[in-house]
């Protein structure tokens, strides 16, 4: 069968609305639709189709209006009739009555439900439930771009209020006779000149101002003649005078400090000639094995695996050139043929037998891996899991978000997580960071069983709250009381985490059941360790 058009019509022959799947001008489809009426007004009894000269018209009555479908003479009958039904069931969904006004208010979905029952002339294999469900599917992307401009558009909201009040701040200071910093360090400037024309100028000029001009320009030359660290001391303590509260309010006083941004803390940080990494945290004593995965997830708010990913490396590690010859099996549980792990070797790595038994190895025995106490990653990994598939998420995340009773502009987050089962491994120093970049923020004392408290406020990120031990025999729970704009600024939910543990295989199964050298066949002795850490652990 192949559909020409759906339409709507009046029984008086009103075009209602109409949408073409084959190229048919507009022109073209008003004169099918009057000679339709044309050749219902003739019928003597009810039909379900009319034909006319080159096509043929199956239509169905519904209150005041015709539902037509217009198809060429040689299309299925039968076909056309169940495409018909399923088109009026649709129309039925769309509408709440049958009123000319509400069908024009609804045309939008009505031709968007078409669309999805007729594809380029011909009817897809869909049912009236499939059709409404794919009409009220969202987009995700669109509702995190959404958030996205939510947020910012509460960030510059906050950075013009701030600059309000430094605004207000500097004009309070200025009338009280208090110089702010940059004109303390412009009068510095000038007045700590050596040249004599520019004091004479300053003299000059002063000897002949008002009084108050006069008073303030002592007292500039008085501040420019004290040395630099009282000056950064006084300021101190009028910033300690002035005090700051960091709660906003008088029954939670809380202390916030700020942490400075990421880039910041590491420009700030003492230059070394190597640069730290985690290897170097751990003595080599000959052979050292070090497996490392990296986890992406995105989790929904009641605790719903959207999307996860699991990237994985084992390095090799050799200090000792009678080594060099090592030749890695791995346990025999890993399975290296399983294509949702995507294993890929070294280009020097001897692939074939890495397939058959499970070895990593070089492809000649003669060459040996080098001996520089350097890493040399061998075997890389990589599983990307499918919708609410928990096995690549070590920590399972689930958050309830109201409006606090303590103020307005307050919500309450409770947040809710445990190891997964399959892990079963406790995690250290977990760092949860919200959003917002704000000082009025707490953690309820009766909703807090795992000891979280606040770290302070990221210039980038926002909020942190950290959990020192996530145990893997129970779940636990914090309530955070947070001031923000609306329920959705307080998300996506960073989470950051790290495990490191030594003779342990790694979340997907990866280790090392020995090493033995290619050339003797003799066992090596090796330290193994793996580690796990988060890279883009949200909760949306």
């Amino acid at each position: 069968m192949v559909v020409l058009a759906a339409s709507i019509t009046t029984r008086s022959g009103k075009p209602m609305l109409s949408r073409q799947f084959r190229e048919i001008t507009k022109d073209r489809v008003l004169e099918l639709l009057s000679n339709f009426q044309n050749l219902v007004t003739n019928l003597s009894s009810e039909h379900t189709f009319v034909e006319g000269d080159h096509v043929r018209y199956v239509y169905k009555p519904f209150d005041d209006y015709y539902i037509i479908l217009i198809t060429n003479r040689q299309s299925n009958i039968i076909e056309d009739l169940s495409t018909l039904n399923l088109l009026s069931q649709v129309v039925n969904n769309c509408l709440g009555s049958y009123d000319e006004n509400e069908i024009y208010d609804n045309e939008f979905e009505i031709l968007t439900a078409f669309d999805e029952v007729v594809i380029m002339g011909y009817k897809e294999n869909l049912s009236s439930t499939q059709v409404t469900t794919y009409l009220s599917m969202e987009s995700h992307e669109e509702r995190i771009q959404e958030i996205i401009e939510r947020n910012k558009e509460f960030e510059a909201t906050e950075e013009r209020k701030r600059r309000a009040k430094e605004i207000a701040k500097r004009e309070q200071e200025r009338r009280m006779g208090i110089p702010s910093a940059d004109y303390t360090v412009a009068a510095n400037k000038f007045l700590g000149s050596s040249d004599p024309n520019v004091t004479n100028a300053y003299n000059s000029y002063y000897s002949h101002a008002s009084p108050a001009a006069q008073q303030s320009y002592l007292k500039s030359q008085r501040l420019a003649e004290q040395p630099v660290e009282d000056l950064s001391q006084d300021s101190q303590t009028r910033r300690e005078g002035s005090g700051m509260k960091l709660g906003g309010r008088a029954k939670k006083p809380t202390t916030l400090p700020s942490v400075a941004p990421a880039s910041s803390r590491q420009s700030t940080s003492r230059p070394s000639t190597k640069p730290e990494s985690e290897e170097d945290k751990f003595s080599n004593n000959g052979i050292l094995i070090l497996i490392k995965e990296i986890v992406n997830a995105q989790i929904t708010r009641d605790g719903a695996v959207s999307s996860s990913k699991l990237k994985g490396v084992l390095e090799l590690r050799i200090n000792d050139k009678s080594l060099g010859h090592a030749r890695l099996t791995l346990d025999d549980n890993v399975n290296v043929k399983d294509r949702a792990m995507q294993f890929r070797t070294h280009p020097n790595i001897d692939k074939n037998e890495f397939l058959a038994s499970k070895t990593i190895g070089l492809r000649s025995n003669d060459k040996s891996f080098p001996a520089n106490d350097q890493t040399l990653g061998v075997l890389r990994w990589r599983r990307v899991g499918a919708n609410d598939d928990k096995d690549l998420i070590p920590l399972e995340v689930s958050t309830w978000v109201s409006p606090s009773s303590d103020g307005e502009g307050l919500f309450e987050m409770t947040v809710e997580f445990e190891i997964n089962p399959s892990y079963n491994k406790d995690l250290k120093e977990v760092v949860f960071t919200v959003p917002v970049l704000t000082e009025n923020a707490y953690i309820n004392p009766d909703n807090n069983d795992c000891n979280a408290s606040l770290v302070g406020v990221d210039e980038e990120m926002g909020v942190m709250i950290k959990v020192d031990r996530v145990d893997p025999s129970s779940a636990a729970v914090f309530g955070l009381v947070i001031e923000a704009g609306y329920e959705d600024a307080l998300f996506p939910l960073n989470v950051q985490f790290a495990h490191v543990e030594h003779k342990s295989a790694s979340l997907t199964g990866v280790s090392v059941a020995g090493i033995t050298d290619s050339q003797n066949g003799e066992d090596l002795p090796y330290d193994l360790i793996t580690s796990l850490r988060s890279e883009e652990y949200v909760v949306v």
